[in-house]
């Protein structure tokens, strides 16, 4: 976030203050606050980024639109889809801004996929894959099934699932598959592959585990078409496009995990009185992917989506 000085004054609030203190001490945080009603009730604060537990984003974010303040949430929306339509009726009444933190969107290697096949250079999409294996042993609330709202698919795989959502159109159609029985203390799944379509006839497969030491690279994305094939890898500043003649990759800003275009973003869309890039009904619609997702894994069926 160091590229954000001077664009944004941060503050952090903790129910714990010494926590809070020890966050803007180690990142340049102006104050801090030890509870989150007292960091909305400050004069100061106009925005609130919300990074609590996911079971716990209704009621913080909830907290914030009382107060008027604009707020940032972090995937997911909410754990469950009446609490996400909730906070989106209640953003509305308050008259704020509300954006959904989906940082993936915001890669600029996504950034770039979706220019060139909005521009036709893929020509018609076939299949995005989304591949994701890293070692994780979760604790705390992000391994009580009830708290997390599942396991790796609703903490990680939503990532994969908004990207496929915002590619290549909103899927249709759901299956979904857990690849590993849970890690020790794990209530949820720890690995699972999804595989989506949409209106089009465009297939997605995603592939995401916490528990698999993985090759290199661990990360990637490849985008399909009739003319041409994308490939990039997540926080890598590049992508690379080949076709039946030539194949030549793009160099792309080098923003990382790409939190600072997306807070960029919500600061702007603030400004410009403007709904954000990642709306709260974005959120819901990866939401119901997951939530989908997991009916799937449940009934071993394709689950169909309006």
């Amino acid at each position: 976030m160091a590229a954000l000085a001077g664009e944004v004054d941060i503050y952090f609030a903790s129910r714990d203050l010494s926590r809070a203190r020890e966050y803007a001490s180690r990142f340049s945080g102006l104050d801090a606050f030890g509870s989150y009603e007292e960091a909305v009730s400050d004069s100061r604060v106009e925005a609130v980024y919300v990074c609590t537990p996911h079971h716990l984003h209704r009621e913080h974010a909830s907290l914030a639109f009382r107060a008027g303040k604009h707020v940032l949430v972090e995937k997911p929306i909410a754990g469950t889809r009446d609490d996400a339509e909730a906070m989106i009726r209640e953003a509305a009444a308050s008259g704020v801004t509300f954006m959904v933190a989906e940082n993936f969107r915001f890669l600029p290697p996504v950034a770039e996929a979706k220019r060139l096949i909005e521009q036709g250079r893929v020509g018609q999409v076939r299949l995005i894959q989304l591949h994701e294996q890293f070692p994780f042993a979760p604790g705390g609330w992000r391994s009580r099934a009830e708290l997390n709202g599942g396991g790796v698919l609703i903490d990680g795989g939503i990532h994969e699932l908004s990207a496929v959502a915002y590619l290549v159109g909103p899927p249709t159609e759901v299956y979904a598959r857990e690849v590993l029985p849970g890690q020790p203390g794990l209530e949820a799944e720890d690995g699972v592959v999804v595989v989506t379509r949409d209106a089009s006839g465009a297939v997605g497969l995603i592939n995401h585990s916490w528990s698999v030491v993985p090759p290199q690279p661990h990360s990637w994305v490849q985008i399909s078409g009739t003319e041409a094939t994308l490939y990039f890898e997540p926080g890598k500043p590049w992508l690379r496009v080949t076709d039946a003649n030539s194949e030549t990759t793009v160099a792309l800003e080098d923003y990382g995990n790409g939190l600072v275009p997306m807070v960029r973003e919500f600061q702007t869309s603030i400004h410009e009185g403007r709904p954000p890039a990642m709306t709260g009904e974005d959120g819901i619609t990866d939401l119901a992917l997951v939530l989908a997702a997991y009916e799937s894994m449940e009934t071993g069926l394709p689950v169909s989506l309006p």
